[in-house]
């Protein structure tokens, strides 16, 4: 559906939107272990919520971590995202997308899909993720 932001109809972004690629450059740079990139798209408050929101991880050194630590141990065979929405408010905007991965874990093999959600906020022209949630699918 297509409306005004007033209309109080929800619109899908068509891809052309200068955020359409910003969750897979994101994702390109864990996965090809380019753990510092990371800091052109994380801002230095994010928080991460694990999936099932027990465990939080704030700031960005913690998330930079996290990503490292994860890439450490693992090999990703598969990742593949589709169905992204991006839902654009002023300074604020949403990327909501689906993702399957598989992937071993300390010689583990592990399959998983799910929904992620990422809200960027906007500062000085330059758009950075300060929250990230994985929700399963």
């Amino acid at each position: 559906m297509i409306g005004s932001p007033d209309s109080g109809l929800l619109s899908r972004r068509p891809m052309t939107s200068p955020l359409s690629g910003f969750a897979a450059d994101m994702d390109r740079c864990w996965q090809e272990r380019r753990f510092d990139d990371l800091r052109n798209y994380l801002d230095e408050n994010i928080v991460i919520v694990a999936p099932g929101g027990g465990a939080r991880t704030a700031g960005i050194e913690a998330a930079i971590g996290s990503y490292r630590e994860f890439m450490s141990r693992s090999a990703v065979t598969l990742y593949e995202t589709s169905d992204t929405v991006i839902t654009e408010r002023g300074d604020t905007a949403i990327i909501e997308y689906s993702w399957v991965m598989d992937w071993t874990d300390e010689g583990t093999a592990h399959q998983a899909e799910g929904r992620e959600i990422l809200v960027l906020g906007r500062s000085g022209g330059e758009w950075k993720a300060v929250w990230r949630k994985q929700l399963a699918g």
